[in-house]
């Protein structure tokens, strides 16, 4: 894949931000973009040891890369976040909503600052982040969100009242927002990770390791190149768009 398109005499060298890449899935796609060639932005809310020496390693191969302290439950750290990326990167080809986090409980005891956590992290961060890349790409006349849901929008666990509706939300946001942009040549699509081994699955891969052999068809959890292989194969596809790609194992026919 080409990412640098040629301008006049001038090379432009993509760019793309993930929101939540410090870890998990967001950490996978910003090593998969970034040798890709895209200049690559990413948020984190927590500093760590294991963060600071990702960000150092890359840095040297990757002196773009642009990593940004930010609490994407806050109105004012997503626009900050996206203000200095793009004064920094000057355009944006992609963005990557990612940022997520689980609070699984009963509706009826959840308390009402857990409710709007996961809203505020899982929905309402994919709708301000790409409102503010789209002040960019929309005069570009070009650009591509992908939307990182989860097989709960469809086939939630007891306990994820909000977490599932939130990822119900984000596959909603993609239809309706790919009908909204596609006249300015932008794209919207997202991809709905099952079981992925990841630093936020441990926990439940340890308790519940029935989860496995009774409701994945395959047998075997995912890995997250196989998220990152579809994220890219959306990248690539230009005739795709308002699309929810599903990567279970086959959970959804368990």
């Amino acid at each position: 894949m080409n990412n640098h398109e040629e301008s006049g005499s001038d090379t432009i060298t993509k760019s793309a931000i993930v929101t939540g890449g410090s870890k998990g899935i967001g950490k996978a796609i910003v090593l998969s973009l970034l040798d890709k060639g895209y200049r690559v932005a990413f948020c984190y809310r927590h500093e760590t040891p294991q963060l600071t020496d990702f960000i150092a390693e890359m840095k040297l191969t990757y002196p773009d890369i642009l990593p940004i302290k930010a609490d994407l439950a806050k109105a004012e750290d997503i626009n900050a976040f996206i203000t200095r990326v793009i004064g920094t990167f000057d355009r944006i080809d992609l963005l990557v909503n990612n940022v997520g986090i689980t609070r699984d409980g009963l509706l009826a005891t959840m308390e009402t600052k857990d409710i709007e956590l996961l809203i505020n992290n899982n929905l309402l961060s994919y709708i301000l982040c790409s409102r503010e890349v789209l002040k960019v790409m929309i005069p570009q006349r070009s650009g591509q969100i992908i939307n990182i849901s989860s097989i709960s929008a469809t086939r939630p666990n007891k306990g994820q009242s909000i977490y599932a509706a939130a990822k119900g939300g984000i596959e909603s946001l993609t239809r309706a927002l790919a009908v909204e942009v596609a006249p300015k040549n932008i794209r919207v699509n997202a991809v709905a990770p099952g079981i992925i081994q990841t630093e936020m699955t441990e926990t439940l891969l340890s308790t519940h390791k029935e989860i496995i052999n009774n409701k994945v068809l395959l047998k075997r959890i995912g890995h997250v190149n196989e998220i990152t292989s579809a994220i890219h194969f959306l990248i690539e596809n230009s005739y795709i768009t308002g699309e929810v790609i599903n990567i279970n194992g086959g959970i959804a026919l368990s």
